[in-house]
């Protein structure tokens, strides 16, 4: 009896770390997406703060 409760610990231990270590993998995933639209953003950020820089100036006159 023992030999079978050491079999089925052993193999609720693997599929635990299986698990975890496919948590792992998505949440590393995840990370790479995130970071990959910062890039984005911040490559789109850096194309568009300067002109913005330029007009707001007259918008905010012609609000006035």
């Amino acid at each position: 009896m023992e030999n079978e409760d050491l079999a089925a610990l052993l193999g609720s231990a693997q599929q635990v770390l299986q698990l975890l270590v496919s948590a792992m993998e998505g949440a590393v995933e995840t990370m790479q997406n995130i970071n990959s639209a910062a890039v984005r953003i911040n490559s789109l950020l850096d194309e568009i703060e300067e002109p913005l820089r330029a007009v707001i100036p007259f918008l905010t006159k012609a609000a006035k």
